[in-house]
């Protein structure tokens, strides 16, 4: 398939700038990816810190408030107050004991109402396991019973915190709700057995309000959470998406396995609810607690702002592509249009139409090309004229030649064997009047004439084509046409040879001795020479013909300008063979001729 030039340009520059522009957008959207995604991560591990250490302390500020309380004279009082209670019990004590405690109880706790705000109920435990339990509302229900062996299990098996025991969330069998307790000794002072207690219940709403924060704007968006993990990988604090969540919902996720590695960190993960999601993770530093939180949000929501991003690079690339084809378009064309247009006319010129002159419109390469083309369009042209009349001389000279060529022939068969024939006529007609003794002498005469005439027949047959040539070879036909001439002319010819010359062309061997031949016919006509000397010779990729005469000489310049068919023919046979002649001549002192013939 055939593809112009203007395509061509269009197709390079679109793919060279589409490629840019897809190479920046490709990085400028995973650069702001990975920015985005740090920010949202530093975003999941800032608010992962702040809450971790909201629980760590709202545990340090809790053990506080149990061991002031757990000090005070009132709890102490209350304390001595079920452990006497306890004892009449045992000795079967009355109604009115039970109303009395339950009242002193009441009281108790309406004191420090206060405490509501991060404890639901408090309990005293005496010694055989008596529990004397009250909430902190403003009508506070009172229960007083005996613990069941799993209660105590749990508090025996309770965390120690700065002496303070802290026991992980459960479900309450009684109100099938989750919920945790602090638990401290009373110590042995008084009557108070060394194994009394103090038990404050933190309700899972306390934990809740740190964890839970359904504003959009606090950094967690519509999907984002915080949440508390167990090593049981059960929850300890509300799911945002699942309700009843607190130790019944499942996370055993890579974030929670990692944070009870000990390890804390950030990774796209998949959350509990098998969604994509953003993860921040660590432990939790509270003794007696394994626990770990997470800072999580949807890859979905955390990517949104890409996106957004993405959709604005790609409307913005598109934008810049249709206006770059535009102006890719436009260049193209104005780059194209010059190179059509000498296209159009190298056309031209080839089909001869050589009078082509292209405007200059610009001053760049472009421009100098065409200046070039109109100055090789000119050159053609002159060349052209040129070579017109050149072959129109050529063929004159052919013409020429073959006319002169023919009045040769006409002169020498007129003066040469038209004269031998008429002499043989009249020998013949004069037999008729002869006396017979003579006959035999007059015989003999015209045997003689007939021989003349054989050998001048023989002298025109070889100068039209030298048979010795190619029987014997050019240094013998060269030779022979030396002796000939001298025996013809008077004129002194020494001719000599060296190199292996029998194995050149034949058609190398006959111009040679055709340039030879004008060369000595010159020489007769016009050199006035007495002497001429003729040299051939082989080298290794060239054979060099010198042809030199002590005659009167000539003005080559002038010669040059006028020269007759002689030099002009020997010069159009040294071109034919790719060689070169050299004519020297000097008034008075003769004239060389060296051609130069190349032999491949």
């Amino acid at each position: 398939m055939k593809i112009s030039l203007n395509e061509k340009l269009i197709l390079y520059f679109l793919t060279l700038g589409l490629g840019a522009i897809f190479i920046i957008s490709i990085f400028s959207f995973y650069g702001t990816k990975k920015a985005l995604l740090n920010r949202t991560f530093d975003q999941l591990t800032s608010l992962r810190i702040v809450k971790k250490h909201q629980v760590e302390l709202f545990f340090i500020d809790r053990v506080k408030d149990i061991s002031i309380l757990s000090e005070s004279d009132d709890t102490r009082n209350m304390a001595l107050e079920l452990e006497r209670f306890c004892r009449k019990i045992n000795d079967r004590s009355t109604a009115g004991d039970r109303e009395q405690l339950l009242s002193g109880f009441s009281v108790y706790l309406k004191k420090y109402r206060s405490l509501r705000s991060y404890f639901q109920s408090i309990s005293f435990i005496s010694g055989n396991k008596v529990a004397l339990k009250g909430n902190f509302r403003d009508n506070p229900e009172i229960e007083v019973g005996t613990l069941t062996s799993s209660e105590l299990k749990r508090f025996d098996a309770a965390a120690v915190f700065e002496g303070i025991g802290v026991g992980d969330e459960f479900i309450d069998p009684r109100t099938h709700q989750p919920t945790m307790f602090l638990s401290c000794t009373l110590g042995n002072s008084g009557n108070l057995r060394d194994d009394a207690r103090l038990v404050l219940e933190i309700p899972v709403d306390a934990i809740n309000t740190i964890m839970l924060n359904n504003n959009p704007e606090s950094g967690l968006g519509q999907t984002g959470e915080t949440y508390i993990v167990g090593s049981d990988f059960l929850m300890r604090s509300a799911s945002r998406f699942q309700a009843n969540s607190v130790l019944r919902t499942s996370v055993q996720t890579i974030p929670a396995i990692e944070s009870f590695r000990q390890r804390e960190g950030s990774v796209i993960t998949r959350d509990y609810r098998n969604i994509p999601v953003l993860s921040s993770f660590s432990r939790i530093s509270v003794p007696g607690l394994s626990w770990a939180i997470l800072a999580e949000i949807d890859v979905k929501e955390a990517m949104i702002p890409i996106y957004s991003m993405r959709n604005r690079i790609l409307f913005i690339s598109s934008l810049i592509a249709i206006i770059f084809f535009m102006f890719v378009f436009f260049i193209a064309k104005r780059i194209t249009r010059p190179v059509i247009e000498l296209k159009n006319a190298a056309i031209r010129v080839g089909q001869g139409q050589y009078d082509v002159n292209l405007p200059i419109q610009t001053h760049d390469e472009i421009g100098a090309l065409t200046e070039s083309f109109n100055l090789m369009a000119g050159q053609i042209k002159e060349k052209t004229n040129e070579l017109q009349q050149e072959r129109i001389g050529r063929l004159r000279s052919v013409f020429d030649g073959e006319e002169i060529e023919r009045q040769r022939l006409s002169r020498e068969l007129h003066d040469g064997i038209g004269q031998y024939l008429i002499a043989l006529k009249l020998r013949l007609e004069s037999l008729l009047y002869s006396d017979n003794s003579r006959i035999k002498e007059n015989i003999q005469d015209l045997k003689d004439m007939f021989d003349n005439t054989i050998d001048e027949i023989r002298r025109i047959s070889n100068n039209l084509t030298p048979a010795v040539l190619e029987a014997f070879g050019i240094t013998i036909a060269l030779r022979n046409l030396c002796q000939e001439s001298g025996e013809h002319t008077g004129i002194t010819f020494h001719f000599n040879s060296s190199g292996k010359l029998e194995d050149i062309h034949t058609n190398l061997k006959t111009y040679l001795f055709r340039i030879s031949q004008e060369a000595i016919n010159n020489i007769v006509k016009h050199s006035g020479a007495t002497s001429v000397e003729i040299l051939l010779t082989r080298e290794l990729s060239s054979v060099t013909l010198s042809i030199r005469d002590n005659g009167k000489g000539f003005d080559t310049k002038k010669a040059s300008i006028g020269e007759g068919n002689g030099l002009h023919n020997m010069r159009e046979r040294v071109d034919m063979l790719h060689g070169t002649i050299d004519i020297n001549s000097f008034i008075e002192k003769g004239t060389t001729i060296k051609v130069v013939i190349p032999v491949f």
